[in-house]
């Protein structure tokens, strides 16, 4: 993958941290950071995918689609069983 450069402030708190880190586990500043911004990306993603199956949940032809697929999927686990 292709990198870019990225500059940015961050509190002296935060970069000592860090830094700290980055000796403790023999990981270099950008793996921290890349790590990180990819869990919250996928945090992210996650509370997308929650709110999208809300909204279908108050959806009245989502509700009759899944009922509908729910019962061929009955029919179909019946007559493997016959």
């Amino acid at each position: 993958m292709k990198s870019v450069t990225f500059t940015n402030n961050l509190s002296c708190e935060l970069m000592e941290w860090i830094e700290e880190y980055s000796v403790n586990e023999k990981l270099t500043r950008r793996a921290i950071l890349e790590q990180a911004l990819n869990e919250f990306k996928k945090s992210i993603r996650q509370k997308e995918y929650a709110q999208s199956f809300k909204r279908a949940s108050m959806d009245t032809e989502m509700k009759v689609m899944a009922e509908e697929g729910m019962g061929d999927y009955l029919e179909q686990l019946i007559r493997l069983e016959k």
